[in-house]
């Protein structure tokens, strides 16, 4: 059966994106900046973290329009031929072939998903999209990838969460350049 999932990067003080929505605070780290600390955490190889990994398993991506219009200017494109779906009330301007807007309840948009996937993982993507999906139960599985990086502001992933979430702590992961990475499971 399929996953609701979600898999992002995050500041120490919970931020997703910075202020106006800034990523620059995600571009590649010099090395050896920000050690972290000794083993008891795992220890993994440099390209252990790569995102088309988890990208492999996904069979459908569900992204709030915030983020549609930050990632539709990227250079590159992340997401490959994956279908995507937009909650959205507006249409969008130039979509790709492999992008469609959507609105509805959440409810109604991950089982939209779910035909569009075809059975794979669901990857819902955007700060707000996935807090408000685990507010509504509905987050299976959550990769946070803490970047030792205090924002100070921005657009924060937990704040606002209308209900507590007690999640599973499924693996801890240090990189070597000082990020830490949470897989979680939400469901309880």
């Amino acid at each position: 059966m399929a996953k609701v999932r979600a898999f992002l990067a995050m500041s120490l003080d919970g931020f997703v994106a910075g202020p106006d929505d800034s990523l620059d605070w995600l571009e590649p780290r010099p090395r050896g900046a920000a050690p972290v600390a000794a083993p008891p955490w795992s220890e993994a190889p440099e390209d252990a973290l790569v995102f088309a990994d988890f990208l492999d398993q996904i069979g459908v991506i569900v992204m709030g329009r915030r983020t549609y219009d930050i990632v539709e200017g990227f250079d590159d494109w992340p997401y490959g031929e994956i279908p995507m779906l937009i909650a959205t009330h507006r249409p969008l301007a130039h979509p790709l072939p492999t992008v469609a807007a959507t609105h509805g309840t959440l409810t109604e948009i991950i089982a939209q998903a779910k035909e569009v996937g075809a059975g794979r993982d669901i990857y819902i993507d955007g700060g707000t999209m996935v807090r408000e999906t685990l507010a509504a139960g509905l987050l299976d599985d959550l990769i946070v990838t803490l970047v030792p990086t205090v924002l100070g502001g921005g657009v924060p992933l937990f704040a606002g969460t209308p209900r507590t979430a007690e999640l599973t702590v499924l693996s801890v992961t240090r990189y070597g350049d000082g990020l830490v990475q949470m897989h979680l499971d939400c469901r309880r």
